[in-house]
């Protein structure tokens, strides 16, 4: 079996790593060493350099954007979970994703998409979105339907993007730019849309929140993903020292076309 250029986790003991195998090459951590060549089959076991076990297995979702190289910040699986709820996504939604970023959200929002959905992804910065489309390329790969899904690369500034050109394309908005009220500067919202903004600060919220109603958005909602872990083994049950607490808001809208 043929395993160059596959996408895989190397798990240690005490870590993991994202990896691309190259078969001419070594695989080097202060834990040990092996040759790429070595890996028979995914998943398996190699053994180091050190005899430690190294395991070997394809990445999910979660691993390979928390592992992958990163240009602009991510959003944070906690966070990805709730803006599918509250943009009300389904595998037949028409989304426009207005700041391509790093390419985390787009991945998921793929992986949600494949059959009749479609998704548009919207960037002021070329560089972003070619980092984008080759780490999206890179994980479909490895996941049987990266010919199965409908993505656009629009590589504009947001206050001059004409939504009417898209209307038929689009029926959920998710942004993550510092300023997404410069959509409304050319653009007018008159039929049915989700809309949901990720912020870091309460002051953009604040802004994006007289934004919409001003538009005439209803269901306005400002939320915010706390997670904690929590620790267990035989005799000690507790919460973990490690919490993921503000990454950002989420303010989330829906604009009802009343006949």
């Amino acid at each position: 079996m043929n395993l160059d250029n596959e996408l895989i986790i190397v798990k240690t003991d005490n870590n993991k790593y994202l990896a691309v195998i190259d078969i001419t090459k070594e695989f080097i951590t202060n834990e040990g060493k092996f040759n790429f060549i070595d890996i028979k089959s995914i998943p398996s076991i190699v053994k180091s350099s050190t005899d430690q076990k190294f395991k070997i297995y394809r990445p999910t979702f979660k691993e390979f954007i928390l592992l992958m190289k990163r240009g602009p910040q991510i959003i944070y699986p906690k966070d990805i979970s709730q803006i599918v709820i509250e943009a009300n996504i389904s595998s037949s939604s028409k989304v426009l994703e207005i700041g391509t970023g790093s390419g985390a959200l787009t991945l998921y929002l793929l992986n949600i998409l494949i059959g009749s959905g479609s998704l548009i992804t919207l960037d002021i910065s070329k560089t972003n979105q070619r980092r984008a489309k080759k780490t999206i390329e890179r994980y479909l790969s490895t996941q049987d339907m990266n010919e199965n899904y409908s993505l656009k690369f629009i590589n504009q500034e947001l206050n001059k993007f004409n939504f009417s050109d898209y209307v038929n394309e689009i029926d959920t908005v998710i942004t993550d730019v510092p300023e997404p009220w410069d959509f409304f500067d050319k653009n007018i919202i008159d039929s049915d849309l989700f809309w949901v903004s990720y912020l870091p600060s309460i002051t953009q919220v604040i802004k994006m929140k007289e934004c919409l109603e001003l538009n005439k958005f209803e269901d306005i909602e400002v939320k915010e993903v706390i997670l904690r872990d929590w620790y267990l083994n035989k005799k000690i049950a507790r919460p973990s020292n490690k919490l993921t607490s503000h990454t950002g808001f989420l303010l989330s809208a829906r604009y009802i076309k009343f006949d």
